[in-house]
Order: C-alpha cells, then sequence, then structure tokens
C-alpha cells in the first residue's frame, strides 16, 4: 500500500505540473488541420491511413459514425491528451526507478523537475494545437512509454508490440521511445561498454526503429495493392548535405532560443552545458575514461536521433511536433547528470532545474495565449466579413453563395500582435484556409471559386493593407464575394 501511495502521489505532482503547463489549452482552440478535419472529417481519416497513422484513424471513424469529431470540443480532448501524457511521465519513472534515489526533498524536487520537462517545454505546444489529433499524440506517447517500462522488465515482445502500436498514432513516438531507453541503457550497464551492453543497444534500435521501419513499409504495401491511392508522405535521402546543414542550423536555433519561443540568452545551450559539466565532473572524479567515451557517443547519438525523422523524409521538413524530442533529450542529460550527482550538487540542480521548468511553464502561458488571441482575431474578421455580407443581401436581396479569396502584396502567416510563432505554431488560419474558417465560423457553405483576375486587378492588385479594412478589401458582385486577405 506504501508503495502505491507513493506511485500515486508522483503521478498527482507529474500532472499537475502539466495541467499547471497547458491548462489554457483546455478551452476550444483550432488551428488550420482542426478547421480541415471539422469541415471535412472523411478526407482526414483517409489521410491519417494513407500516413500510416492507422489506429487514429479508426478512432476517427468511429467516432464519425456516431455524427462526431475530435474537432468538436478540443478542450476536452486535449484535457483527455494531458491526462495521458501525465501517465506516460510516470510510466517512464517506473522505469527509471531502480536506479534513481532521490535522497532528500532537495533531490526529489530536482527530479521532478526534470522529468516534468518532458512535455512542458515550448516545442511540445505546437502539438496541442492540433485539437483535432491531440489524442493520437497522447496515445502514441502513452503506448511508447508503456513500451519502454515493458523493456526494461525485459518484456522485449509486448515493447515491440506497444511500439507498433505507437507508430499507429504518429511515428515520433518511436524515436522519443529509442532516446529515453539509450539514456536507460547508460545507466542500467554502469557507463561501461560492453558486448552486453551493444547487445542492448541493438535491440532498443531493433524494437524501436524496427517497429518505425514496419509501420512504413506496411504503408508502401497497401498502396502498391490499391488499398490505399498514396502515401502521405515520402522516404527517401536525397541531398545528404543539405539536410546535415538545415538541420545543424536548426540545432543552433534550438539552442539559442527553442525558434524564438524563449529569450534569446542561450539558455538551452547553457542547460545542456550544465548537464555534461556535472557528468563528465563526475566520470573524471572516478577516473572512468570508458564512461566518457560511452558518455559522448550517446550524446551524438541522442542528437542523430532528434533529427532522424527530417533526414529519411523526401522533403526535409523541421516542425517542432517532430523535433520537440529535443527537450527528450535535455531531460535525459539531466536525468543522468542527477543520477551521477552527490546531495550538494543535487540542491544546485534542484534550483537549476526548477527555475529554467518555470522559464518553460511561463512561456508555454505566454505561448498559449497568443494562440487564443490569433483565434479570437480570426473569428472576428469572419464575423466582420458575414455583416458585410448579411448587409448586402438585405440590400440587394441576392444570397451570397460563393467566395474567392486572395492575398494583399505582404500577407504573413500570423498576426502582427502574436509575438511567439514558428511553424504552426500560433499560425493563423485567416488567409490561409479562408473558406474553411467562414464555413465554420458562419455556418454557411460558401463554395470556394477562383479569384477572378478582372476583379483583383481593379479592386487589390499591388494593395497592401495592415488591418482589416471591408471597404477596401472585400467587394460582392452578383452571388460571389471576393475577398483579399491582409
Amino acid at each position: 500500500m506504501e508503495k502505491k501511495r507513493e506511485w500515486l502521489n508522483r503521478f498527482l505532482i507529474d500532472y499537475l505540473i502539466l495541467f499547471v503547463t497547458w491548462g489554457g489549452m483546455f478551452r476550444r482552440s483550432f488551428n488550420c488541420d482542426t478547421l480541415f478535419h471539422y469541415v471535412r472529417p472523411q478526407t482526414d481519416i483517409i489521410g491519417r491511413c494513407e500516413g500510416g497513422r492507422y489506429l487514429s484513424g479508426l478512432m476517427d471513424y468511429i467516432l464519425w459514425q456516431f455524427g462526431l469529431t475530435t474537432a468538436d470540443h478540443t478542450g476536452i480532448t486535449v484535457f483527455i491528451a494531458v491526462f495521458l501524457i501525465a501517465v506516460s511521465v510516470w510510466m517512464v519513472q517506473r522505469s527509471f526507478e531502480d536506479k534513481v534515489s532521490c535522497g532528500n526533498g532537495y533531490g526529489k524536487i530536482a527530479y521532478y523537475a526534470v522529468t516534468g520537462l518532458m512535455f512542458s517545454n515550448v516545442l511540445f505546444s505546437e502539438s496541442l494545437m492540433f485539437g483535432e489529433c491531440s489524442l493520437m499524440f497522447g496515445l502514441a506517447y502513452l503506448f511508447a512509454s508503456t513500451g519502454i517500462f515493458l523493456f526494461t522488465k525485459k518484456k522485449y515482445a509486448a515493447a515491440f508490440l506497444l511500439f507498433l502500436c505507437s507508430t499507429m498514432e504518429y511515428q515520433v513516438a518511436v524515436v522519443y521511445a529509442a532516446i529515453i531507453l539509450s539514456a536507460w541503457i547508460f545507466v542500467h550497464q554502469e557507463y561501461k561498454i560492453t558486448v552486453r551492453t551493444v547487445v542492448q543497444e541493438l535491440l532498443c534500435g531493433c524494437v524501436t526503429f524496427g517497429a518505425g521501419l514496419l509501420n512504413m513499409m506496411s504503408i508502401t504495401v497497401l498502396v502498391k495493392t490499391g488499398i490505399l491511392e498514396k502515401a502521405e508522405k515520402g522516404a527517401g535521402i536525397g541531398d545528404i548535405m543539405g539536410k546535415i546543414g538545415l538541420c545543424a542550423k536548426d540545432l543552433v536555433s534550438l539552442l539559442k532560443d527553442s525558434r524564438g519561443l524563449l529569450p534569446g540568452a542561450g539558455l538551452p545551450l547553457l542547460i545542456m552545458v550544465f548537464a555534461i559539466v556535472i557528468t563528465l565532473r563526475k566520470f573524471l572524479k572516478d577516473r572512468n575514461r570508458m564512461a566518457v567515451l560511452y558518455y559522448f557517443l550517446l550524446l551524438a547519438a541522442m542528437t542523430m536521433m532528434v533529427y532522424v525523422l527530417p533526414m529519411v523524409q523526401a522533403s526535409s521538413m523541421l516542425y517542432p511536433r517532430l523535433i520537440w524530442i529535443f527537450y527528450i533529450m535535455q531531460s535525459m542529460l539531466l536525468l543522468i547528470a542527477f543520477i551521477c550527482a552527490e546531495d550538494v550538487v543535487r540542491t544546485v540542480m534542484c534550483y537549476v532545474c526548477c527555475g529554467y521548468l518555470a522559464v518553460q511553464m511561463m512561456f508555454c502561458h505566454i505561448i498559449v495565449t497568443n494562440h487564443m488571441v490569433s483565434n479570437t482575431l480570426d473569428k472576428t474578421y469572419v464575423m466582420m466579413f458575414c455583416q458585410e455580407v448579411e448587409k448586402y443581401e438585405a440590400q440587394t436581396g441576392i444570397r451570397v453563395e460563393k467566395l474567392a479569396v486572395g492575398n494583399d502584396t505582404n500577407c504573413p502567416s500570423s498576426y502582427n500582435n502574436v509575438y511567439y510563432k514558428t511553424d504552426q505554431i500560433n499560425e493563423r488560419a485567416l488567409g490561409i484556409v479562408t473558406n474553411t474558417l467562414v464555413n465554420a465560423v458562419s455556418g454557411r457553405e460558401f463554395e470556394k471559386v477562383s479569384m477572378d483576375e478582372t476583379v483583383f486587378r481593379e479592386h487589390f492588385e499591388g494593395k497592401n493593407w495592415d488591418y482589416f479594412d471591408a471597404s477596401e478589401q472585400l467587394v460582392i458582385l452578383g452571388d460571389t464575394a471576393y475577398w483579399v486577405i491582409f
């Protein structure tokens, strides 16, 4: 009973950290893909399968049969996803419990801060902005975390099966698992390179990346047999040196300010150096050269694993939802440092790691707030558009049935008063999926038509706006509205 009570308390702390970090996302929100799923769930279901995410597609299909979608109540789906992620953190902690002794109160606090960093970081925010996918992400990392726990108990077949299930939700989960298991093997083998170490590392690669490879092969088979029309994403090395250059440039950006989502003070780099120094101090003090060599090999392997998916894709996409596992690497390096540190150093780690986690949580709040601002502006401009349409319809008696959308000469992917953004983090829907947004907000079905060249040339060509002005950016002729987005 005492052990179960300790596990429950640990889970509650893990959940509290995530709840405080991501509670702002428990309101209904959306991004471009959420709107598409809301309007055309059946197309998204096929897309899931074409991307190898069969379990996610099955879940969406079952909901669709009941007249529901995961985009209907994104606050609820994110709430459930955060719960599943808390269980994932708890499972990882259980995997390391035989190797981690927290010691005094400072040690316990440092331990929770280190493991809390896994999912409470600014890059992970992009995953939760896909409200329609949040359950997919939550289940993927839960399957992977359970597989990690089973691997540590030498139940390799069961672990492989769960890793395979995780790829059928989201393929990044197996890379997440490989990074954590690499750290676990490093600690479990007491920092020694032996035949047993090599065998375990190879086994880890087979059950994690092997599951991912099997998932990719299944897509190819289904396409060739005609069950699927096409593969959503292609695999291929292509320009290897160009990809390496892109990844190296991205790593520098992550270490500096996490793609502009943190202050540009190099905080992630400082934390990496902090963890590395503590660990190397222990090994050098013990004159353990093998451990130093093994540690640098581990560091290099983890860094390569962060970018393995962008490297093997035909088009190298460095989305935050793919490379957020950079923070899994940071968390594992800090955990190794924590295991190597004595009580005095753990006290220092308590303050440093808690401060770092607090900074991450604070900027996660700012990102979420910016996301809600972006959503509000999207809906506000659509409602202003609808008011103009209703006014026109009342004056002319003509019902507007069609909508043509264009952009002015400088149409950014996010609003000027949304400050923390990168890729699809705080990407606005207006100007990208305007037709879908209008239909979702208004409840009407405007037919999407192309912008008339003559209308564009007479009313909009060469113009640029920094704000919404219906008198200049909207022209309604007959049953068609022509709207140029600023």
